[in-house]
């Protein structure tokens, strides 16, 4: 399923996955399933469930400030989102809170997400293409752990590197917005730490990599300029940046 260009339909269809989840299961396996997570990262679930909670108060942010709609009628769903949401247990059955997820409750949400995608100016950006993106993520990766460069250039390298693999993995609840602030991120770690990088250029190994890494942020860059209809956001700071190695 495409990913909603807009907030309630994400969380939308977020919460209609897990609604589908297996009430015998724990909160715990029901929401590592819905985020496509391994049950046991705690940390990587939380992070997910963080920004989850965060979605619920971007879409009612959305919503309030429509001024053609009913807004008390818009809102109704999420007395029952928040009242599941305040009460995270992950080692509790799911069939409990599953209950909160009814179809009256979903059903509002979809109203919701049909006036918002009118006047949204994103358009979606295609599973393949976040698939690719995570695919040549995890390549470089594997080939920085596996690399003999000196610890702080991979350390630098591989916290880059997380944080946008959680921007991809986290777009399903984010949107176009996340993968924006994680392009714009990415750029401000590279230009504080412009000197060390420029230092790699006469340094093939490092050189190699680094390009590696601009090229995907790059690719990021252009991916999230075209769902939102727009001139490239960052091309300057990116061309900057190649400039490094001149």
């Amino acid at each position: 399923m495409e990913v909603k260009n807009n907030p309630a339909g994400r969380l939308h269809d977020l919460l209609s996955a897990a609604r589908n989840q297996n009430g015998k299961e724990s909160a715990r396996k029901a929401w590592a399933a819905v985020f496509g997570i391994e049950p046991d990262d705690t940390g990587a679930l939380l992070k997910m469930l963080a920004d989850l909670i965060d979605l619920v108060h971007e879409t009612k942010t959305s919503i309030q400030r429509l001024d053609d709609v009913n807004h008390q009628l818009h809102l109704k769903p999420f007395k029952k989102i928040e009242a599941l949401l305040s009460q995270l247990n992950l080692e509790a059955g799911w069939e409990h809170s599953k209950a909160q997820l009814d179809e009256p409750t979903l059903y509002g949400l979809q109203f919701s997400s049909d006036k918002l995608s009118r006047i949204s100016g994103f358009t979606q950006i295609a599973n393949d293409e976040i698939s690719l993106l995570r695919k040549q993520l995890d390549d470089l990766v594997s080939s920085v752990v596996d690399s003999n460069l000196p610890q702080d250039v991979k350390f630098l390298l591989l916290r880059n590197l997380e944080a946008i693999r959680h921007a991809l993995l986290a777009y399903r609840v984010r949107g176009i917005e996340g993968l924006q602030e994680e392009v714009e991120r990415s750029l401000g770690s590279v230009m504080l730490h412009r000197d060390e990088i420029a230092a790699s250029k006469n340094k093939p190994e490092e050189r190699k990599v680094w390009e590696t890494f601009f090229k995907l942020v790059e690719q990021l860059n252009k991916v999230v300029t075209l769902a939102r209809n727009s001139k490239e956001l960052a091309a300057p700071a990116i061309q900057a940046i190649t400039q490094l190695f001149g």
